[in-house]
């Protein structure tokens, strides 16, 4: 079994996580077979259910307001962007767009019934007294996850 054969990446579309997509794809060569694409909102003005995945219930979208609503489109559409680019490299991908005030929490949530190798995502690289006092995503996941977590930071 490949060592990294399914991949859990989360993304908030920021050029980082962009960045960190880069590394998703170079697993490939490591046998990766499978990414779950992870997203989750916590940005809109109508509280969805904690852990609600839009791309399997998407008529909860009906109680948006317009913006809120448009805003989730165009969450869908990037993340299907992705999924269209690692399907192009004969890569097999979930897309999970889950609403949560708790990114960490649902990502490693993910990760475990998924049954993911590892978790790729971007770390900011903010100073100890930053994440001290403003916390991190991707150090609370690191913290709470039960596979192997890839932390990706762009070189400045």
């Amino acid at each position: 079994m490949p060592l990294f054969e399914k991949v859990l990446y989360s993304t908030d579309f920021s050029p980082l996580a962009e960045y960190a997509f880069h590394y998703v794809k170079r697993l490939k060569s490591a046998g990766m077979r499978e990414v779950v694409i992870v997203h989750v909102v916590n940005e809109l003005s109508v509280e969805l259910p904690e852990g609600l995945d839009v791309m399997q219930e998407r008529e909860a979208m009906d109680v948006l307001s317009r913006a809120d609503r448009e805003y989730l489109l165009n969450v869908i559409e990037r993340a299907e962007a992705l999924e269209k680019e690692l399907k192009n490299d004969g890569i097999s991908v979930k897309l999970k767009i889950i609403a949560s005030s708790n990114a960490a929490g649902q990502i490693v949530k993910v990760a475990e019934e998924e049954k993911v190798n590892i978790i790729v995502i971007g770390a900011h690289g903010k100073g100890l007294l930053a994440q001290l006092i403003l916390g991190s995503v991707s150090h609370d996941v690191v913290r709470k996850a039960k596979c192997p977590v890839l932390l990706v930071k762009k070189r400045d």
